[in-house]
């Protein structure tokens, strides 16, 4: 027997009392209220809109997620009723879930590595389903707030491992390769289009990871996205930037297809400026404008002999392998820049049948901004690095070059407004020589002909100016994110940008203010002081298999090769968690409650256990003034209140159903009608 709620929304008014008298009948510090107000089928004037308050909270889960990583087993589901319910006694924030964190200003419950990450995910609550086997539950937590978990599990710049309080024990969290095998290991994931909800359609120009971030967290507050790529593939510097060895196609378009599956339209072959411009969008009816362009234009240096036919720019050169176009290539092929695509170009220049793959670069090799990783990967396969030159020419032989003239640096730095201070040895110029030679010093966006004739403002650097809070250009309902406001920057960069721009242009499709900060209070990683227990043993971090040296360089087959399952559970298991309360972190409705004083029980609806052994109805149904509540067995309230429906919200996986059913108020006699979906 299941034992839930019924709720008649129809005679809901949003009053509170419920929630008020659930609080104060166990106890629990008043605070703010967390009123639920659906919008979608909101209709008609106050006093009539559609509110609706869901007191009980908890959903009494038939396989409840807060029971599987509650570290003190404090929770359990009743096999007589099945309730959920915690034992306050085992549940302890002194014990491991809830080390004592702070950050100077008292004890808070978040953790460095969520912190870090642009994107703000909850890396603890994933890597704690992760360790129970929970794998599906994992990445369904990752989508919350990624929409690309495949891609991100391969390419990820990995900032949360930096601040993970393990390395102050032995090493830092596998983050990133647990995000990747819990993608890995979900093999069959459906999905269907979400209902429209909002009239309004929104531009989104790019499909990229900015342009699919914003596009992800828009279809899910109910609006129309269409996406508008001007190349003939969907996922931008992802899709024609980023090697197959590191990202392979399969994984990324597994990504987009889910995306797809919700409701996104991407149109490819369309670039905006041409036959389209953004005036022309906002003809259409598109009521704000998302541009997520990135930075495609590859540049060479102004120095003498770059007009050689063999002098490729890395932008241009990685497109045309990913987009199978066919390239003329040296034996001995010179990369110019110290970046990611760099040392990217050097690596496919191998995998193309060059015997020799070097690169070379202004800064030093602890400047280098490629990843330290993809450094150490690039020296396996033979790829020499020369850092600290400056360039002065490209040799060049009756037109063709064979090579580039350097000077060796004493040092080099940028200032704070970018510019380039260095000092070179005198007498130290010498030739690397080459039979084709790369560019791949920067890139920046490719702004003409989608800005041409607009009133959008640019940067001196070339790239799209805009609010640093709200993202918006200097045209209202048209807003930019990603690498043509940044330049060129990761992927989880991006991503965050979308969040950022979705949430601001939700704002202002609904005619609020913007200027409302997307985050409350900033929390800095480095402020945040973990007390690691004193008798945590030390556990090594599980190594990543990749192919052999000998395969890996004559393919382009994916590198790293993906923990197994029992690898994955027990690097998982080193996950100190240091910001406690993992049972709010898994819990699909943020159901778990927490007072504010140091070491509080988690709270949570029980349907008032106390009140039923005394034959009392749970307070909650006897404070609704409006009786729009009433409680018993699924089966009998099904019987009692005739046509009812399961509530709606989201679930974990499918053996997840909700305890609390529902009459609902209908739909507007308008609806949103196909052709407007």
């Amino acid at each position: 027997m299941q034992t839930g709620f019924y709720f008649d929304q129809t005679r809901c008014i949003g009053c509170f009392t419920c929630c008020v008298a659930c609080k104060d009948w166990h106890d629990i510090p008043a605070g703010p209220a967390h009123w639920r107000r659906v919008t979608p089928l909101e209709e008609g004037k106050f006093p009539q809109p559609f509110l609706a308050y869901l007191s009980a909270a908890c959903y009494h889960c038939e396989d409840p997620l807060c029971a599987v990583v509650c570290p003190a087993e404090a929770i359990t589901r009743r096999e007589e009723d099945g309730i959920v319910v915690v034992d306050r006694e085992k549940c302890q924030e002194n014990a491991r879930c809830g080390i004592t964190v702070t950050n100077g200003n008292g004890q808070i419950n978040v953790s460095a590595c969520e912190v870090t990450c642009p994107a703000h995910v909850d890396v603890p609550g994933y890597i704690a389903l992760i360790s129970k086997g929970r794998f599906k539950e994992a990445l369904d937590l990752m989508r919350e707030k990624l929409p690309l978990p495949g891609v991100l599990g391969r390419v990820c710049s990995q900032p949360c491992e930096s601040e993970c309080k393990r390395s102050e024990v032995d090493k830092p969290l596998a983050i990133r390769d647990l995000k990747r095998f819990a993608y890995d290991a979900v093999v069959d994931e459906k999905t269907a289009p979400l209902p429209r909800t909002k009239e309004q359609g929104v531009a989104i120009i790019g499909s990229g990871p900015a342009g699919l971030s914003v596009a992800y967290d828009l279809i899910r507050k109910g609006y129309k996205v269409t996406i508008f790529e001007a190349l003939p593939v969907i996922g931008g510097m992802m899709a024609v930037g980023i090697p197959d060895y590191r990202l392979p196609r399969e994984v990324l378009n597994r990504d987009i297809e889910y995306l797809k599956g919700l409701g996104i339209e991407i149109r490819t072959n369309t670039p905006i400026g041409k036959g389209m411009t953004l005036d022309d969008l906002s003809r259409q009816g598109y009521k704000a404008i998302f541009i997520a362009v990135g930075a495609h234009n590859g540049h060479k240096l102004s120095i003498p002999g770059t007009e050689a036919d063999n002098v490729l720019v890395g932008t241009s050169f990685l497109r045309d392998v990913n987009l199978g176009n066919k390239i003329k290539l040296g034996q001995r092929v010179l990369v110019l820049g110290g970046g990611g695509i760099a040392i990217d170009c050097a690596r496919v220049a191998l995998r193309l049948g060059a015997q020799k793959a070097e690169v070379a670069c202004l800064e030093s090799r602890e400047q280098m901004p490629a990843l330290d990783y993809d450094i150490a990967e690039a020296g396996k396969e033979g790829i020499i690095i020369y850092p600290s030159l400056t360039f002065n020419r490209v040799v060049c032989q009756n037109g063709y070059a064979t090579g580039v003239e350097c000077l060796k640096l004493r040092w080099m730095e940028f200032d704070k407004n970018g510019k380039l201070h260095l000092e070179a040895i005198e007498g130290s110029e010498h030739v690397l020589s080459a039979d084709t030679i790369i560019f791949a010093i920067g890139q920046s966006p490719e702004l003409n002909p989608l800005l041409a004739g607009t009133d959008i403002k640019v940067t001196k650097r070339g790239t799209i100016a805009v609010a640093p809070e709200t993202l918006e250009t200097s045209r209202p309902g048209v807003f930019a994110g990603g690498d043509a406001v940044t330049g060129t920057a990761w992927v989880i960069d991006a991503i965050a940008a979308g969040q950022r721009a979705a949430y601001y242009i939700d704002r202002y499709l609904k005619g609020e203010v913007l200027g409302k900060s997307y985050i409350d209070v900033p929390i800095i990683a480095s402020d945040i002081k973990v007390e690691i227990p004193a008798d945590l043993v030390k556990a090594e971090r599980q190594e990543m298999p990749t192919l052999s040296v000998q395969e890996r360089v004559h393919s382009f087959n994916e590198i790293a090769l993906g923990y197994g399952e029992e690898q994955a559970i027990t690097e998982a298991k080193r996950c100190v968690n240091c910001a406690g309360r993992l049972c709010l972190r898994v819990c699909p409705y943020d159901v778990p409650q927490f007072g504010a004083e140091k070491g509080a029980k988690m709270e949570k609806c029980d349907f008032c256990l106390d009140r039923l052994e005394e034959n009392k109805n749970p307070i909650c149904v006897d404070a609704c003034i409006m009786r729009a509540l009433d409680w018993g067995s699924i089966e009998e309230l099904k019987v009692k209140h005739g046509d009812i429906q399961e509530a709606v919200g989201f679930t974990y996986s499918s053996n997840t159903k909700p305890s609390i059913i529902f009459k609902p108020k209908h739909l507007p006699d308008k609806a949103i009608s196909s052709e407007e979906k």
